[in-house]
């Protein structure tokens, strides 16, 4: 079952889709996915929709919704796209589903891909119960400078000017994208370190828009439970969304398993 709804956020609507089996729950996991940068609800090649449709067809619930200038948001991709909005966008999904009378006291888990995969692991709220990401970014600075906007645009970006034409796509971009980059120096490393929730990494080794090697040094480091798959596949998983639909809701029903458990050892 699918379910429409807007979402208000920084006063705009965001638009978003709740897949769900049932409104009446119990201890079913809220999976809210977040998609990456020029990407919306949907997904590349239908990617977040059928990891969407995957978490539903699994019993838990899903909620996918577009950022704020993204997909069928209010708002423009170019001047309102950056880090800082995302952000401020997932803490107002959560707080939306927060308030839900049906999804009260529901444990709520956030995935994300590619930048949302950045927006996720960087959400500072210790309540989430775990995070998946996807190809996230983990280095953000690095990785719109040399690749995904490349040195030319991020140059002329700095410098004040709009920016055209990245990765193949005709998106444009405001510098505010880059300076929110620059100012904040956005790291989801430190920001990691209070966390101790279960987080679930999928990257590709084929991958050459976000390199794996951030995917690896975030395993490293993270010190909670935690677990990743290298796949064979390239940034958006092409031609592996069923491997990856997969891992990704066998996963979450593990972990919904041990929520079972815990509940019913108090």
């Amino acid at each position: 079952m699918k379910q429409h709804e807007w979402i208000v956020s920084q006063n705009r609507k965001l638009s978003a889709m709740i897949h769900a089996n049932s409104f009446t729950v119990t201890q079913t996991p809220i999976v809210i996915c977040c998609h990456g940068f020029t990407s919306d609800k949907i997904g590349a090649n239908q990617l977040t929709l059928h990891i969407a449709n995957a978490i539903e067809a699994a019993g838990l619930i899903a909620v996918r919704f577009d950022f704020t200038g993204s997909g069928e948001s209010d708002g423009e991709f170019a001047a309102d796209t950056t880090i800082k909005n995302w952000q401020e966008d997932l803490r107002n999904v959560i707080g939306w589903v927060r308030s839900v009378p049906e999804f009260e006291g529901l444990p709520i888990y956030l995935l994300g891909h590619s930048l949302g995969g950045l927006i996720v692991l960087s959400h500072e709220d210790t309540g989430i119960a775990g995070r998946v990401a996807l190809a996230p970014v983990t280095q953000p600075v690095e990785n719109f400078q040399n690749i995904i906007l490349g040195p030319d645009l991020w140059q002329r970006s700095l410098q004040g000017q709009t920016v055209a034409n990245f990765l193949g796509k005709g998106f444009s971009l405001s510098p505010n994208f880059v300076n929110d980059l620059v100012e904040n120096r956005y790291d989801p490393l430190p920001e990691l370190q209070s966390q101790r929730s279960p987080l679930f990494i999928v990257h590709g080794n084929q991958d050459i828009v976000v390199p794996p090697a951030g995917s690896e040094i975030l395993y490293d480091q993270y010190r909670g439970e935690k677990e990743i798959v290298r796949m064979e596949a390239d940034h958006v998983f092409t031609s592996r969304h069923d491997q990856l639909t997969t891992l990704v809701t066998g996963w979450l029903t593990k972990q919904k398993s041990k929520i079972g458990t815990l509940c019913k050892g108090h």
